[in-house]
């Protein structure tokens, strides 16, 4: 995909998107922050949302601080031109990385640690013009011997959260939310799952040797394991509406089938499952997945999710019910 707008020296998006992250975090270019985002860029995650380049290098800053030796290693790239000159690309990310600084995650450990990171840009004009980004902050928060839960308590009393309806808008780009059923049988099977529970899906559109990450540093191997893992949510949050952001689906010459997709889930903290006893708390998930395919079965598959900022929203709502 060659690039309208873009410097000569990126081959394509693919290129453009791993140069500047390895120039800016490993390379130490600090300043380039504000040659390639928008002076005006909003970065979204679950946890926080900001507008502008000067908090992106004020952020890029203070993780370095926390986590000077990080590393950032591009596993994917899933890109898409949405229209002539715009481009999306849906960034997988592997770091290494030694907590010596303070910051987050408190005070130094000297703890080598390990996290996934999913970022969806939005490029235009050689600029990444806004950006959703999700962490595995408990996978880490585990790792450096921390409560995902006590760190989503601490959250939710430094701040008021947003309401559903505000978080769900927070992950929304240009065009809204997508018609699902026009996305074809993969997006309707997620839908399926996230939405109304149809777990049988699991065993029929999965490979046996499925290998799946999911939020705090695991993988799965098998139906079996996966099925624990919905079990787990969906035990928290059996129902709810589910929609899709953003969706990309490439079938390149010599490479699997993949699909990325941000997407979320306005549920009720409704039963027992993966966060602790129901609390009847209005939970938003926002994600981001990354899947790769033989035909239309999934063979590995990455679900991203800060599993801090959705036990902080449970948080709050405890707080909430007992004052």
């Amino acid at each position: 995909m060659s690039l309208s707008g873009f410097d000569d020296r990126f081959d394509d998006l693919r290129d453009y998107i791993l140069k500047i992250t390895e120039w800016i975090w490993e390379g130490r270019g600090i300043d380039l922050i504000s040659d390639y985002y928008a002076e005006d860029c909003p970065v979204k995650t679950p946890a926080a949302a900001f507008c502008g380049v000067e908090k992106v290098i004020l952020g890029t800053l203070e993780t370095l601080q926390e986590f000077p030796d990080r590393t950032l290693l591009g596993e994917d790239v899933i890109d898409s031109e949405d229209e002539p000159g715009t481009y999306y690309s849906s960034h997988r990310i592997f770091s290494h990385m030694t907590h010596l600084g303070e910051g987050t995650f408190g005070a130094p450990t000297g703890i080598r640690a390990e996290v996934m990171t999913i970022a969806d840009c939005l490029c235009r004009g050689n600029r990444i013009v806004d950006e959703w980004l999700v962490r595995d902050q408990a996978g880490l928060a585990l790792q450096l011997g921390h409560s995902p839960e006590t760190m989503g308590r601490n959250l939710a009393d430094k701040a008021k959260l947003p309401a559903p309806e505000a978080l769900v808008d927070r992950w929304r780009g240009p065009e809204g939310d997508l018609d699902i059923d026009t996305l074809g049988p993969i997006a309707v099977r997620y839908r399926d799952l996230w939405q109304h529970s149809r777990i049988e899906q699991l065993r029929n559109g999965y490979d046996r040797a499925i290998e799946t990450k999911v939020p705090g540093a695991r993988t799965l191997r098998g139906h079996d394991d996966l099925e624990r893992f919905w079990f787990a949510y969906k035990g928290a949050f059996p129902s709810g509406e589910f929609r899709i952001h953003h969706w990309i689906d490439r079938e390149d010459t010599g490479a699997a089938r993949r699909v990325a997709f941000r997407w979320s889930l306005e549920t009720t903290h409704q039963g027992n499952g993966a966060f602790g006893s129901a609390s009847g708390a209005p939970v938003v998930l926002l994600g981001i997945t990354h899947a790769e395919l033989r035909g239309d079965t999934v063979v590995r598959e990455w679900h991203m999710l800060d599993e801090i900022a959705i036990h902080a929203q449970i948080a709050q709502h405890r707080q909430q019910e007992a004052s």
